[in-house]
């Protein structure tokens, strides 16, 4: 059953859209829900407010995560990754108390920020959250559970386990969660011996899905998202505990997937990198960034004399017409790999990327923007 159910991720590279599944039913399902007039619904990346919530709404729109922050877990979580991230950027920043959701942020963007490559800031954001058990007193479990438990358990169990914990302890981060991908496992037969009632298999969730994720509505982030969080936890998860996981961001409505026991793509080929800044992106940064991509803009216009490619005969126009409709065409070939609500917002949103680049600080030339 190791992997029964776990559907490979397809894969993008920098302006590619991902691979079709192997299995048309994802696909099939996406052609149902995308609008006949192709038009991408409203993405909250664009600045839209998700819709979607179990817990009460502000009359703004955001969630009232009050009954969250007023659990012991929580608190006790907050104030201790909070303390990691003051570590890491050398001060705190914030007045707000220890264990306040919001006052976590600054020192995340800090981190997020710094000087460096994307890759740079990984490493950093991964040794905060391999900070966190040992901070807790419970350094110990990492090298148990990958030694010991990993390698013997079966693997609907390993993903089960880290189902419950992320469930139970991190709501306060993601909001509220749902165990899916569910698997049917056989019922030990001692059991049913023992209550003759027993069904012959039950069933076991083997992936997370928060509803609507807390920390990336409020760092509204493309960055922080891709480089503090989905690739230092993929990193993390498998170093300390020998799991594979792939996490899968929907900048459409902010919907997030933890898939346990499935090896993420490359980060270069991964369909959440495929984002340009998001609208209420707050990075200091952001405005510089989207200058540099005018300017690369402008200077790719090699072998132009008088606005007309010498090689092609087309006009500076007619090119970027015909770059926009191939990235919408290829992008609506797959799915983008759950990073989007369907495939006309995903054509869309890689049409973006096309024509205005990639979130400054997830493209490949970030340390050279980080100089202007």
């Amino acid at each position: 059953m190791r992997g029964a159910r776990m559907e490979r991720c397809a894969s993008t590279s920098r302006a590619r859209a991902p691979r079709r599944a192997r299995d048309g039913t994802r696909r099939a399902t996406i052609l149902r829900r995308a609008s006949p007039s192709g038009s991408p619904p409203d993405a909250a990346w664009r600045g839209h407010v998700p819709r979607q919530s179990t817990l009460p709404l502000t009359p703004s729109g955001a969630v009232d995560y009050a009954s969250i922050d007023a659990s012991p877990v929580s608190k006790v979580l907050t104030a201790t990754i909070r303390k990691l991230l003051v570590e890491e950027v050398g001060r705190d920043v914030d007045g707000r108390p220890w264990t306040d959701f919001a006052a976590i942020m600054p020192a995340v963007r800090e981190v997020n920020d710094m000087d460096g490559t994307a890759r740079d800031v990984q490493i950093r954001a991964k040794r905060v959250f391999a900070g966190i058990l040992p901070a807790l007193g419970i350094g110990w479990v990492p090298p148990i559970w990958k030694k010991v438990i990993h390698p013997n358990a079966p693997e609907w169990f390993s993903n089960w386990a880290f189902v419950l914990v992320f469930t139970n302890l991190f709501p306060w981060l993601m909001g509220p969660m749902e165990g899916v991908d569910h698997v049917e496992v056989p019922t030990p037969e001692w059991l049913r011996k023992t209550f003759a009632n027993a069904p012959k298999t039950f069933r076991v969730p083997q992936s997370v899905k928060a509803e609507r994720c807390r920390f990336l509505e409020t760092s509204q982030c493309a960055s922080v998202c891709v480089n503090t969080c989905k690739a230092p936890s993929q990193e993390w998860l498998k170093e300390d505990f020998g799991m594979d996981l792939h996490i899968q961001p929907n900048y459409d409505d902010f919907s997030c997937q933890w898939k346990f026991s499935v090896t993420p793509p490359p980060l270069y080929e991964d369909a959440a990198v495929m984002v340009p800044c998001f609208s209420k992106c707050d990075s200091e940064h952001k405005g510089e960034k989207d200058a540099f991509r005018q300017r690369a803009r402008v200077a790719s216009g090699v072998g132009v004399v008088d606005g007309v490619d010498t090689y092609t005969g087309e006009t500076l126009e007619q090119i970027a017409k015909r770059a926009s409709e191939a990235a919408i065409r290829d992008a609506a070939a797959a799915y983008a790999d759950g990073t989007a609500a369907d495939e006309a917002s995903f054509a869309s949103r890689a049409d973006t990327v096309k024509s205005g680049g990639k979130c400054w600080s997830v493209d490949e030339r970030r340390e050279e923007m980080s100089n202007l």
